[in-house]
């Protein structure tokens, strides 16, 4: 039964035109993907996709390593030399592209002497500019400190947990860092959201009608009088929705992945957050952020799939259902910019397709006497929410009546 359900869902054609729409939606989000990895060469030239990610892949690994004094000080050296090259001093724009070639092998490491000689909430595009070489080897203590100094400003308003939380995790980073080119990984996660949006949303088309078109094609009364309709005929819808959802996220986050680091490269999985996020609290590698991303938009997905199916089988109406996902995913965002209730609009369920965001700039919330960031907290829940919507689900479809 759960193998026929499934296959009414994609026995219409509108569900096959949107397994198209999802291709083109792949394909778009991956190209804009790819793109953001950007090459500059010798001649000012730029350039985007396969030659580009491969040329800069091989100006950056020449620096892979560990981000110790020594290559802090040898980066400020190579700096200097190109800041006073002819092509840097020139008012010409193709000549300024010429020497920026030169730096892009280390410009990421630059950013990261940037950031730590910035304020908290700032970045100075110029600050490696004036930094002396025995300088540099305070660097990833001016990254605990600067945060100190901005909790001790009184900008923002933090509990004594709060505070001790966020300086205890700058303190638990390990470093030096270990550096390498990571620009696949980057661009990855910048995009992934927005693809996951899409992704949500279509499946959830998918899935509206699996419970109301047995009352849309008046097919009720006989779905209903069969032995097994009110059990195992439930349990199948709500078997065929779920491996619809899981399996339509999974192949298609896959595709998207596949596309785009077979593009621009895996090198840099391993690199830790801070490296492209200085300011995250969260000490993880760029693998193990794009794996946190990934399981908050599958519970996030699955909780809309659910709401979806739940609207039609209580509405009995597929189009009222198809509005559900948008409503949970899209109208909160809304929401949000509207209400002054910002504590409130973290724990909305689009949150989960923003962990992204969490990863950034996160947001913190105490429970009891532990702090935890707003992402950790949420998917557990929702993840408990989805599995006691299923019981909810199950009883109010079989407990329909036939008119």
């Amino acid at each position: 039964m759960l193998r026929f359900e499934v296959k009414k869902v994609f026995s219409k054609s509108k569900n096959r035109i949107a397994v198209i729409v999802l291709f083109v939606i792949l394909i778009i989000t991956g190209v804009l993907t790819i793109n953001r990895v950007e090459y500059v060469d010798e001649s000012g030239n730029h350039s985007v996709g396969i030659s580009a990610a491969k040329n800069l892949r091989e100006a950056k690994n020449e620096w892979a390593g560990y981000l110790t004094e020594d290559t802090f000080r040898k980066v400020l050296e190579e700096n200097r030399t190109i800041n006073n090259s002819k092509e840097a001093l020139s008012d010409d724009i193709e000549e300024q592209d010429k020497a920026y070639a030169k730096k892009q092998g280390i410009s990421s490491i630059i950013d990261v002497i940037n950031y730590a000689f910035s304020e908290y909430r700032d970045y100075n595009y110029f600050a490696a500019d004036n930094v002396a070489d025995d300088e540099v080897k305070t660097i990833y203590e001016k990254r605990i400190s600067t945060l100190k100094d901005f909790l001790d400003s009184g900008e923002e308003t933090f509990t004594e947990g709060e505070r001790n939380y966020l300086i205890q995790q700058y303190e638990n980073l390990e470093t030096p860092f270990y550096y390498e080119y990571m620009d696949g990984w980057s661009a990855l996660l910048q995009n992934i959201s927005t693809f996951i949006l899409f992704l949500a949303l279509v499946i959830g088309f998918f899935v509206s009608g699996i419970f109301s078109d047995e009352f849309q094609t008046k097919a009720d009364s006989i779905f209903f009088s069969t032995e097994l309709g009110r059990n195992k005929g439930v349990l199948s819808k709500m078997g065929a929705g779920f491996v619809v959802a899981s399996v339509f996220y999974v192949v298609f986050i896959l595709l998207y992945t596949f596309i785009v680091l077979l593009v621009l490269g895996t090198d840099g999985a391993n690199c830790p957050i801070q490296l492209d996020l200085w300011r995250s609290v969260y000490n993880v590698t760029f693998l193990q952020a794009y794996l946190l991303i990934v399981a908050g938009g599958y519970i996030g997905t699955l909780l809309a799939s659910i709401l979806t199916m739940l609207a039609s089988a209580l509405t009995r109406s597929t189009p009222t259902a198809i509005i559900v996902p948008f409503v949970v995913l899209c109208a909160f965002p809304f929401l949000s910019r509207i209400i002054t209730l910002p504590g409130l609009c973290s724990f909305f369920p689009d949150q989960l397709l923003e962990i992204y965001l969490d990863i950034k700039d996160p947001g913190l919330i105490t429970l009891g006497s532990k702090v935890m960031t707003i992402a950790t907290v949420l998917i557990p829940v929702y993840a408990v929410i989805c599995v006691l919507l299923q019981p909810v689900l199950y009883r109010i479809y079989k407990k329909a009546e036939i008119k």
